[in-house]
């Protein structure tokens, strides 16, 4: 998977319009950055790498760090 697709995927799991983040937007910049977010978008990652928790999620910073988990 690209880092497009990365970003494209987190993009619809905060419901942000395409091409809005970048690797180094910070998560603590994003309205929609919460728990339900952060779980949400467990769920939808755990298809691609199913050994993620959200304790990975929740102590990313950036976008950029979530892209390398996946």
């Amino acid at each position: 998977m690209t880092n497009k697709e990365k970003l494209a995927l987190i993009e619809e799991a905060l419901r942000l319009k395409a091409d809005t983040l970048t690797e180094d937007t910070e998560l603590g910049t994003l309205r929609a950055w919460d728990s339900f977010t952060i779980l949400s978008l467990q769920v939808r990652l755990s298809a691609i790498k199913p050994d993620l928790q959200f304790s990975d999620l929740f102590g990313c910073d950036t976008v950029g760090e979530i892209c390398g988990l996946f």
